[in-house]
């Protein structure tokens, strides 16, 4: 009883600890519910913000369903590409759902084996493996929807988005872009 009042009591304090603060570098969860690719997680909804990536990032190489969506007047978003992304976005959905459980279970292990007196090292450090191989699960499931995405556009199409995020990330409104 006592384990599972601290074990609540715990995870409260960490799920209060991550609203209010911003994400830090490796965090798994921005402030929208969004996946990256440091350890990524199940979005819970869609978003409309388009993506400010870098260039040179691995996410400024790659366009994010919401950015596609956000603008596919602006790039001409064909019905069959449309369709077709948001058969992958469901099928990038499900695939990390399913890893994302497994996540939520191998932290729960780990923090059964923190939350003793003391610690067994070898235990800890096994379950902490456990976690970061689900987490990188979710990067490759996640990086691996992005890619098809990004497949699934012609060049024009990935040269008006580039053009929408630069503007986006020089203050401009996505309607001036590429204009």
């Amino acid at each position: 009883m006592k384990l599972r009042v601290l074990l609540l009591g715990s995870l409260l304090l960490v799920a209060c600890a991550r609203s209010e603060r911003a994400p830090l570098p490796g965090d798994s969860v921005s402030k929208d519910g969004g996946i990256t690719l440091t350890p990524g997680r199940v979005p819970v909804g869609t978003s409309t913000v388009t993506s400010a990536a870098a260039p040179s990032s691995i996410e400024g190489k790659l366009f994010p369903p919401e950015l596609v969506m956000a603008n596919q007047a602006a790039i001409k978003l064909t019905a069959a590409q449309r369709d077709a992304i948001a058969k992958e976005v469901e099928r990038g959905h499900a695939e990390l759902l399913k890893v994302q459980w497994e996540l939520d279970a191998e932290k729960e292990k780990l923090i059964a084996i923190l939350d003793t007196d003391k610690v067994e090292e070898a235990k800890s450090k096994q379950a902490a493996l456990e976690v970061m191989k689900r987490e990188d699960a979710i990067k490759a499931s996640h990086l691996a929807m992005l890619v098809r995405v990004k497949n699934l556009l012609t060049p024009e199409q990935q040269s008006e988005l580039r053009a929408i995020r630069e503007a986006a990330r020089c203050g401009s409104t996505t309607a001036d872009a590429g204009r």
